[in-house]
This record gives structure tokens, sequence and C-alpha cells, in this order.
């Protein structure tokens, strides 16, 4: 069926069915078993026709079965952020641009990653290495003409982190705090079993007369992948375009720590994962 058809035969579907497929999709979603090979194809048929049916009427739901769940919220309302430098512990955002939340588990296996592939401009931090953080923020020159022509004016070509989705029960979440995201894909990757968010993001930054920097805006590109039955979410993004972003996402290696850990092992249940530098 094309998509002028499917949108036709959509516009006849009384909008209670409609409600009600939506408020039945998101608790589908959340269990692992629906990422099984074995899923009932009437299953699949009626999450996939819920999806349709809030594009087609106007809906602002999303994630509904995939693991991720997502929104944008409100500018005034505020999240608070474990920071060791304020007074009390904590700091308050608002004005987040965008809201991820996660599968709720008891437990989420701790990971770590190696890149298996990099660009030729990054191949001086290719190594062997297992890590839970990545950044190539050394090779861009942040405004300080420093780095490699490759990357002038970037502000993070690359950046890998890794989060245990247990971090984020109990209403917690993942935040883009600065960077305003465009459209939102979602993607399984079935050999790695991995749910996979895809979208652009920009944000502006305003000239800086007194040190020579002009207006300028960035692009971002930004993948996250989710592992719902492991409990574990990895962040790739960064200004090196959506084509080798990708290729870098698709070439990591993962492996469990040994470490399991649960909500309580975490002093703040919300993060951002904007990309950024330091």
């Amino acid at each position: 069926m094309n998509r002028d058809k499917l949108f036709s035969a959509l516009g006849e579907i009384d909008p209670r069915f409609v409600a009600e497929a939506v408020r039945y999709a998101p608790e589908e979603a959340a269990a692992p078993s629906e990422r099984s090979k074995h899923m009932k194809s009437k299953r699949i048929l009626s999450l996939a026709l819920a999806a349709a049916l809030i594009v087609a009427l106007g809906f602002t739901a999303y994630g509904l079965y995939l693991g991720f769940e997502y929104r944008r919220p409100a500018a005034e309302e505020t999240f608070s952020i474990h920071w060791d430098d304020s007074p009390d512990g904590t700091i308050t955002w608002s004005d987040a641009k965008l809201v991820v939340t996660l599968p709720e588990l008891e437990e989420s296996r701790e990971i770590e990653f190696r890149t298996g592939w990099l660009p030729g401009e990054m191949l001086s931090l290719q190594s062997e290495a297992w890590k839970q953080y990545f950044t190539a923020e050394t090779l861009s020159d942040n405004g300080n003409n420093v780095g490699i022509p490759a990357y002038q004016g970037m502000m993070q070509p690359l950046q890998i982190q890794t989060f245990c989705t247990t971090q984020f029960n109990q209403g917690g979440a993942l935040l883009l705090l600065y960077q305003t995201p465009g459209e939102i894909r979602e993607e399984h990757w079935e050999e790695k079993n991995l749910d996979v968010l895809l979208f652009r993001s920009s944000i502006h930054f305003d000239a800086v007369p007194d040190y020579g920097i002009p207006a300028r805006d960035q692009v971002i590109d930004n993948i996250l992948l989710l592992n719902q039955e492991e409990g574990w979410v990895v962040k790739v993004v960064g200004q090196i375009g959506e084509e080798q972003l990708r290729k870098v996402a698709e070439n990591l290696e993962f492996r469990p720590t040994g470490n399991t850990l649960r909500y309580e092992d975490f002093d703040s249940h919300f993060a951002f994962f904007d990309a950024g530098v330091g």
C-alpha cells in the first residue's frame, strides 16, 4: 500500500479507536519480549498501526514499539540534576529540548565499548582499550586555532558514552538541553539486538567580538543505541556527518564489566546527552 492510500484509509478510522490504540501501545512496547523473533504478527501490526495513526492525526507521542519514548517538554518544565559544585548538590535545569525515557528494569548490566572503525582523521585515537567514554574534541579547534584542518570550526567531532537504564527509572530521563532536535527516526538493528534513535540537532552561538569569534550555527548528528534486555544505552554524537557517525555506531563492540547496577546506585536520575566538550 502506498503512502497516499494508507493515509486515505486512516482518515476513515473512528478517532475513538485511535485513542484506544495509542493507550494500548506504550505498555506493550515496554515488554522486552516484544523484541523476540517470535513476536506475533498481529501485535506488530497493532503497534505499527497505532504509530501510523498518531502521525496521521497529529498526536505528539512517540516510541510506540521500540524501547524509547520521547517528547518535547514545555519550556518551563524543570529537571533536578546532581551537581557536586552546587551548594545543595543539585542544579535545576529548564527549557530542555528533548526528554528521552527508557524501559524500567530492576538491574542493568554495566558495559564498556571499543571502537571498531573510526574516520581516517581520527586514527590517532584508535586503540584496543575498552572504554565507557570517548571524545575526539582534541582534534577540533574549538575556536582556539588548534586541531586538524578537517575538523576546523567543529565543537565536537565525535563523542561516545555509556549509561545504565536503571539510572532513569521512576521518572528519570536522558535530556537534550541545548540542541534543538529535527526529525526523529527509529530503527531496530537485529544483529546486535539494539533499538536505535537517530536525529540531527542544531544550536546557535552568538558572536564573541572580544575574542574574534563570529556568530555561528552548529549541526550535530545523534544516535542512541538501546539494549532493552541488558538495560544499557549508548550515545554516539558528533559533527562528522550522519554517514560516518552511523558507521562508527555500527562497528562498536560491547562487553559487560561484570557490575550490575540498580536505581539506588545513582545520585542523579537525569543526565544530558548533548554533544559537548570537557
